[in-house]
Formats: C-alpha cells, structure tokens, sequence
C-alpha cells in the first residue's frame, strides 16, 4: 500500500500505458505554505514501480506548472531557506522593475552587475553596454515573395525598456525553483534527453565545412502541452562539444506557463543552461529581455508571424552575438573565452522543432501540430534559412539532411532554395505515442 498524491482507482498489474484519472482533494499540510495533499491507493506489482515514479512526478510537475501553484511541493524549514539563499544569488539587485501584462517582473539590473560577470573567466573585462560587433558579415538575404504574407513577431517591452546603462531580465520566483527541482526528479532539463524528440534539417556529419553565422525566420507557434512536456523551434550552431541555441519554446517546467517565449541556450563545458540560468551571455539590449512572452503566434492559413533570428561571429574577436529582428538588433553576445570548440569556428548548423515528454508518459504536438504538407501556409516554417562560410559569403546549402527520430511522431521537409522566398523548411507532428516505445 503507497500513500502519494491523489486519489487514483487504476490497476497496475502491467506497465502503465494510459495515464489514469484522479480527483484531487484540497487539504492543509502543516508547513509554511498550503499545498495539495494527494494520497493514491493502489496494488501494484513490482514490474510497475519505476512506471510509478514517473507517473507520479510528472502529476506533481503537471500541477506546478499547468495551473501555477508556486508551492505545491511542501518544503521543510532548511529546504524553504536553501531556496531563498538561492533567489538572493540568481536575482540581482535591481534599479527599477517592470511588471508585464503577462505576469513576469522584470528586473533592470546595472549592466555590471548582471549574471553574465558572475562567470570566473569574465571577472576581469572591459565590457561596456554601448558594445557592438567590430566586423561580422551578416550576408544578403532573399525579398519574400507575395505567396503569403509573413510579419515579424513583435519584439520589446511595452513600457519602453530599462534605463540606460541597465538591462533587463526576468526575475527568478521560489515557483521556478520548485519546478526544477521537479523537473530533475523526473529527469534534467536538457535537450539530450530520452523522451527528446527532433525534427530538423542540418548539415551532414561527414561535412569539412566550417561557418561563422547562421540566421533564419522562424514562425513562432503555440503547440499545446501539459506539466513535464515542452515543444519548442531552434536555430543551432555547434562545434564538438559546444553549442548555442535560439528560438520558441512553450515550456511550463521552465517558465510557469504556456505561453510561446523567446530562448537561448548554451552547452559550454560542464554549464548546460537556459538564458540568464547560468552566467556568460552578455546582454547589451535595455529592452528586450530573454524569456520575452510573445504576444502574436501563427496560425494554419495565417496570420503568420515570424522571428527573425541570428547568432553570428565577430570576426576581430571570436565573439558570437545574438541577433533579432528585421534589422539585426544585437541582444548581447557570448565572449569567445568561454568556449572550446566554439573558440573557433562552427563546423555544425541545424534548423526545426523539438518536443520532449517525460518517460512514461505522451509526446507533446510540435509546430502547428499536424504533419506537414510542404506549404507555408499550413506548416510550422523555418524560411529564409542563412548560412555563412568561413570567409562570410552567404551560401546555400544544398545537400542538407532531414532527420526526424521517430517518423511516426514528427516529420520535417527541406524546401530547398525556392525562388524569391529563400531556403525554407517546414515540420511537424502530432505527437500522442508513449514515450517509452
């Protein structure tokens, strides 16, 4: 007999295949906080334990991060302070603060004082926010054609931004904490991980190439997802064991929400993190914050709205800056310094969508959820794909692979180089299948 989190009437004599249903039952736990006390009374064999655990833990990040509830997780008293502790490192002091309408607190903290420095190899820098990139070749790019029409998604905080000399960065809550220590009982918050789907087009294994940048036009979508799962488009660059990340993410695990939101991510040595989670990025830009909600998404037949989005190599320094927009506004940049592989050039680029669902449980849809036909029109698209070699021309790339992991899941169409509206992909899927099979 286990006594854990709700109320299920579900036999477990084989191996959980459907999740069971439940009533949850409001009740006082005698700690700081009030949370759901939920008591589950089953059989189970012992064939379906680690089904159990998974099932479990993906309930308890489904609660926290579908419906919001900062503590649904009852802390002792050490654990409570070891979160605060945490909160007064990650959250710098701030010299204003912005509410948004969708109920994240931005914190305009001093350019100095911003997570990036915290990193050892920067302790020592000259960096000022007045920074621009000294020589990087940002390529030409394709006018789009009138077969439909595409708008670049709405960037910036309404309320102008932070003041000069500040930048702008979400406020981490105890409720994020919490969600990740979830998270990693289930497992870690990576990319890499089993329950990980990809449908992306990318430069082949056996390519000598090297590139300096790569850009795109990404539709930014709003796929449904529940707790644990995430669904999200990329752009990534990449050399051996060091890669940078940028696009959409629908995350609740991550963000307390399910709302499309801007991401960057980095795998350098040992640090493998979202936005400002762990120090490096350099954010240079007063008025756009990483983690930004979008307030438009695309929709099948239209409207379509699209980010831009570069990440492109200063050639005086070996700095990769963060470009978006239409007109290429520099967000921050990554110093060269904190890389290996990226110390020099990328020799690996792919473009497309990503959905995970924790084991044992269902994949998330991916793009506009459905399989793509081929247009833009109906489909989750990456246009106007760009890549530029290592001497910064803009090439196009023809022998591109398509590589979907479960087909029966999610698929992925490379366009190819159409005339006057540029290299574009297109994918997709439904999702729906355990992701144990």
């Amino acid at each position: 007999m286990y006594k854990i989190g709700c109320f299920i009437g579900y036999s477990l004599e084989n191996p959980i295949k459907a999740p069971p249903t439940w009533d949850l039952i409001p009740h006082p736990l005698p700690t700081k906080t009030l949370a759901l006390e939920l008591q589950l009374f089953f059989l189970m064999s012992d064939q379906s334990a680690v089904s159990l655990v998974l099932l479990l833990l993906f309930v308890s990040s489904l609660l926290v991060g579908h419906h919001g509830f900062e503590e649904a997780m009852a802390l002792s008293e050490q654990e409570d302070e070891e979160l605060e502790k945490k909160l007064l490192l990650i959250n710098k002091p701030a010299v204003a603060t912005i509410h948004t309408d969708y109920g994240d607190i931005i914190d305009c903290v001093d350019f100095y004082k911003q997570p990036a420095f915290d990193h050892p190899l920067l302790k020592n820098h000259t960096f000022h926010y007045q920074m621009k990139p000294i020589s990087v070749h940002r390529g030409t790019r394709d006018q789009v054609s009138s077969k439909f029409i595409e708008t670049p998604v709405s960037l910036g905080l309404k309320s102008g931004g932070c003041p000069v000399g500040t930048v702008p960065i979400r406020r981490i809550t105890k409720g994020d904490l919490i969600r990740e220590r979830l998270a990693s009982k289930i497992t870690s918050l990576e990319d890499n991980d089993p329950g990980t789907h990809d449908a992306v087009v990318r430069t082949r294994a056996n390519s000598n190439q090297k590139f300096i940048g790569a850009g795109a036009q990404i539709s930014v979508e709003a796929p449904h997802v529940d707790g644990g799962q995430y669904s999200a488009a990329k752009m990534k660059i990449q050399n051996g064991p060091d890669s940078i990340e940028v696009g959409w993410r629908v995350d609740p695990s991550l963000y307390g929400d399910t709302r499309s939101r801007l991401f960057i991510h980095v795998d350098v040595g040992q640090s493998h993190c979202f936005n400002t989670r762990c120090p490096g990025f350099i954010i240079v830009r007063s008025d756009l914050p990483l983690d930004y909600a979008f307030d438009e998404v695309s929709y099948r037949g239209g409207p379509f709205f699209y980010l831009y989005a570069y990440i492109i190599r200063d050639q005086a320094n070996g700095n990769w800056w963060l470009e978006v927009g239409p007109n290429n506004t520099e967000i921050g940049f990554w110093p060269s310094r904190l890389f290996t592989g990226l110390g020099d050039l990328a020799n690996h680029l792919e473009w497309g969508g990503e959905a995970y669902g924790p084991p044992g449980t269902l994949t998330p849809p991916m793009g506009r959820e459905f399989f793509p036909r081929g247009s833009a029109i109906y489909d989750a698209t990456i246009m106007q794909i760009l890549v530029l070699n290592e001497y910064g021309q803009t090439v196009d790339i023809d022998d591109l692979e398509e590589y979907s992991d479960n087909n029966n899941l999610y698929k992925v169409k490379d366009r190819g180089n159409i005339p006057d509206d540029g290299h574009y992909m297109v994918y997709g899927g439904p999702g729906g299948r355990n992701t144990q099979v």
